[in-house]
């Protein structure tokens, strides 16, 4: 039995200062006051050193970090590897990874190599599926995405893709504003597969309608989609007058105004924003020229770019944007946490397992300083960084 001591413990519903964790087999067994959960002295315990403990990250929304993504057919398992294991030190613990798009028999290979990588993954960070954004996404609000590689939804398309991975599809971004969208939705989720609505010119009416039946998630809220006008509401006015939406937001303040993410926060609330990064492989690296989707994106300043301005992915890691949320709104840690941990997991069908510190619960933790960056990072009970 390991024991995590001498921190506060966020759950993160609940905060508790000097608590402890018991650990064994990968899974949490306790928590609780150090007073009430007794220790024994022969255990291996680790000190949080009076630092915060928490759930470990989950990103639902990310492409690669370290000069590493899935951009290359022969090499994905060991890149996927390699992301697995770097991406503790930031503090995240469990991810969706996003693959390039192609033509369909160039993609359908690309998901099961994927699928095949995922399911022979061992150590580091755990992926726990895929988001496909894209091919179905609106050419006039493509973002960084080459034009070329875009077209109408296809159920038939769609099937091949999900039975090409088998299984690790967890959500699929697409535009409902394009033809069949809706039958692609409807299809994704009779297969348990979530549909994000994303890149897409839809007015205020259709995507009122799609967050009403088929798309209960939003891929990067204000990024790539119709805006908020006073007389033309847009996906946004849809987005924020929703009772349901859950939206993916990237908390950079670069791709949306510390101001509007303020904004973003009180419309919705801790219970329905997901913090996601959507990096590419200049994450956790400084200013230089990467690969993203088959196109040159220079990174100069923390700001990821093609060379003709488009924004193209981020260099965001889970910890800044825990602690940006913080700084942006002057929400708690406790709610910042919850965007970051339990949300994403709820979004997933894994709450039951992840995105909370409790009894039965994969023993997934993040040991924060007052920084907000991670000292030590726990997957599934083993330590997997630490400084």
């Amino acid at each position: 039995m390991k024991y995590i001591v001498n921190g506060t413990v966020y759950t993160p519903s609940a905060v508790i200062p000097d608590g402890v964790v018991a650990i064994e087999g990968g899974a949490i067994q306790a928590v609780g006051l150090a007073e009430e959960l007794e220790v024994p002295a022969d255990a291996e315990a680790i000190d949080a050193s009076n630092r915060d403990v928490v759930p470990g990250f989950i990103d639902i929304h990310f492409y690669g970090c370290g000069g590493h993504s899935l951009a290359d057919l022969d090499s994905i398992p060991e890149e996927l590897a390699a992301i697995s294991t770097l991406l503790p030190r930031w503090g995240t613990t469990s991810y969706l990874i996003s693959v390039p798009v192609g033509d369909h028999p160039s993609l359908v290979r690309v998901l099961e190599v994927t699928a095949e990588a995922i399911t022979a993954h061992e150590a580091g960070a755990q992926p726990l599926g895929i988001h496909l954004e894209g091919p179905y996404l609106d050419p006039q609000k493509r973002g960084a995405f080459p034009v070329e590689l875009l077209r109408e939804p296809n159920v038939d398309e769609i099937e091949d893709y999900i039975q090409a991975a088998k299984g690790y599809i967890q959500i699929v971004t697409l535009a409902p504003d394009l033809p069949h969208s809706r039958l692609v939705a409807r299809h994704l989720r009779q297969m348990g597969v979530l549909a994000s609505l994303g890149h897409s010119s839809a007015s205020y009416e259709e995507a009122v309608s799609a967050l009403s039946e088929d798309f209960p998630l939003v891929t990067h809220v204000f990024n790539a989609m119709s805006g908020l006008h006073h007389r033309r509401p847009g996906m946004v006015g849809a987005i924020l007058t929703s009772e349901r939406a859950i939206g993916m937001l990237i908390c950079d303040g670069i791709h949306v105004h510390p101001a509007v993410v303020k904004l973003l926060f009180r419309m919705l609330g801790p219970h329905r924003l997901i913090l996601v990064t959507d990096a590419m492989p200049g994450a956790g690296l400084g200013d230089g020229i990467y690969r993203l989707l088959g196109q040159e994106v220079t990174v100069k300043e923390g700001k990821a770019t093609l060379p003709d301005g488009t924004i193209a992915g981020s260099v965001l890691t889970m910890d800044r944007a825990v602690a940006n949320m913080q700084a942006f709104t002057g929400c708690s840690l406790t709610e910042a946490l919850k965007m970051a941990t339990l949300n994403p997991a709820e979004a997933l069908g894994r709450a039951h397992r992840k995105g909370c510190l409790a009894p039965g619960y994969d023993a997934d933790i993040v040991v924060l300083d007052e920084q907000g960056q991670s000292r030590l990072t726990m997957v599934r009970g083993e330590i997997v960084w630490q400084v």
